[in-house]
């Protein structure tokens, strides 16, 4: 064991071990980790998310030019294909299918503008003998930019959603085994719609328990291998687990073996919003923005809720009476469901929302076997036997929420916030998820819009405090944003699938006649 100690310069409690120069990489560890960075699910997706822009860009900038021109079809569609081409070549040449970038929704969205651009002035130069109304060319790119931008974000929950199912995952070697890599771990493992799967691990000895699932290595000269071994990509470091020369010594190995290289710097709780790239002397450094609110921050917050929630009940009034009748006349119980859940401080309010669960439910030993949250407090049962035939319905669509919009106009709750917790729940956080209590719970939240579906409490911890300790109001209009989509989709889902199951009750019900 000795060698291999000399061969790795990892920090300990007591020592930290001397570098030692890189050792040569195998040829075949190099062609095998190039290799597994040209997967063919990698090359899949990035085709799947080309026609998809393909359609975008073409139902965006075609019709213009059918619409706003005469002569014949050629004619017509030449200035709508130049555009559609050229936006498509400057996404390319842009970087939007690059996964990092993709990541990143305001970028992504600034590059769909900048492409566009480009398709606008295809347009025009390819129409140049007949004038253009600018208006309409306007129009056209700022269609592209939405159709596109939507297809895109599309794109990306249906991708989380097959991430989460343990499709299209990126496989990467973990360097470094203190606690913090254990936290990163847990997170990936834990939340597999973010696209990595941990496949081994530098530092780590055989038999750690933490390790139990992956593959553990000792020296750094084994990154290759592992990654040729395993089918990984790239290494993501933390550094804090590491000397600096180990860093320096896993960064060159890495680079050597042309593996994309990806660093966690351990700042726990700090958004990538707060975090500014300030070189010094040409070498990285980052400052983290002090986390600030201000008052009016929080009065333009409030104010929001109040006119958000307003707006919302008067418009969906007509949808909410439906399914308040619809809950009534399915079994004549109670139309509201009230219960006790924690707020703002700590302090307990009522919750109101429409009944979606039989009158005379009961609380079951039974239905704990039923729980998919088995790693905390929180309870949630897909095929819940309480829950009624519309409760399935309003749930699905998450009409039953629409009357916590009362809550929110009365202060207990806001738009956006931590999901409000039972006490039962509370009662199990620990001293600094209690965090969690010094803002108003809210009716969506970064859980709800990133991780609603999946089990994990950590998920479920993590993205609550993320949001308290990087709340914005920029943050609030991002769920905000990403929430309406969202439900309004799984709305049509929702009803489209009871239109479907009423339809094969019919016809099941036609043949048994």
């Amino acid at each position: 064991m000795a060698s291999d100690a000399q061969s790795l310069p990892f920090q300990t409690a007591s020592t930290t071990l001397a570098p030692v120069e890189p050792v040569p990489l195998r040829p075949d560890s190099l062609v095998l980790a190039r290799a597994a960075d040209q997967a063919p699910g990698r090359s899949l997706l990035r085709t799947r998310l080309f026609v998809v822009d393909v359609l975008a860009v073409t139902l965006s900038w075609i019709p213009v030019g059918f619409a706003m021109l005469g002569g014949s079809a050629a004619n017509r569609l030449a200035p709508g294909a130049a555009a559609a081409a050229a936006t498509l070549i400057a996404m390319q040449g842009i970087g939007l299918y690059r996964s990092r970038l993709c990541v990143r929704r305001g970028d992504e969205l600034w590059r769909i503008f900048l492409s566009s651009l480009w398709g606008a002035a295809a347009f025009v130069v390819v129409q140049w003998q007949t004038s253009t109304p600018g208006s309409e060319v306007l129009a056209a790119m700022a269609a592209c930019v939405v159709l596109t931008g939507t297809c895109r974000w599309q794109f990306a929950r249906w991708l989380r959603a097959c991430r989460a199912d343990g499709l299209y995952l990126r496989n990467v070697v973990l360097v470094g085994a203190n606690e913090d890599a254990v936290a990163l771990y847990t997170m990936l493992r834990s939340e597999p719609e973010l696209g990595y799967r941990v496949t081994a691990v530098v530092g780590a000895r055989r038999g750690d328990p933490e390790w139990d699932d992956v593959r553990t290595a000792w020296s750094l000269a084994d990154i290759p291998s592992l990654a040729a071994d395993t089918g990984a990509s790239g290494i993501l470091v933390v550094p804090f687990a590491l000397s600096s020369a180990a860093t320096q010594q896993a960064l060159a190995v890495a680079a050597g073996a042309d593996l994309h290289i990806q660093v966690w710097p351990g700042f726990r709780g700090v958004g990538s919003g707060r975090l500014r790239n300030v070189p010094v002397s040409g070498e990285a450094f980052f400052y983290v923005e002090p986390k600030r609110s201000a008052r009016w921050q929080l009065a333009v917050k409030r104010g929001i809720d109040v006119v958000g929630a307003g707006f919302v009940l008067l418009v969906t009034s007509p949808i909410l009476a439906l399914a308040a009748l619809a809950v009534k006349l399915e079994d004549g119980g109670p139309v509201f469901y009230r219960d006790e859940r924690v707020g703002l401080h700590g302090e307990t309010f009522r919750i109101c929302k429409l009944r979606s669960m039989s009158p005379d439910r009961a609380p079951s030993d039974a239905l704990q076997a039923l729980n998919e949250r088995t790693d905390g407090p929180l309870f949630k049962a897909s095929r819940d036997p309480r829950v009624t035939k519309v409760g399935r319905l309003i749930r699905a669509s998450s009409i039953d929420e629409l009357p916590q919009l009362w809550n929110v106009l009365r202060g207990t709750m806001s738009l956006v916030g931590p999901r409000p917790a039972l006490p039962g729940e509370v009662s199990q956080f620990d001293d600094d998820f209690q965090r969690r209590h010094s803002v108003r719970p809210g009716m969506t939240g970064l859980w709800q819009v990133e991780a609603r579906q999946n089990p994990s409490f950590n998920a479920y911890r993590r993205l609550d405090l993320r949001y308290i300790d990087n709340w914005s109001l920029r943050l609030d209009f991002t769920i905000i944003l990403t929430t309406v989509p969202a439900v309004i989709s799984q709305a049509l889902r929702s009803l489209l699938r009871h239109s479907r199951r009423g339809r094969s009750s019919g016809s099941d019900a036609n043949s048994v006649a």
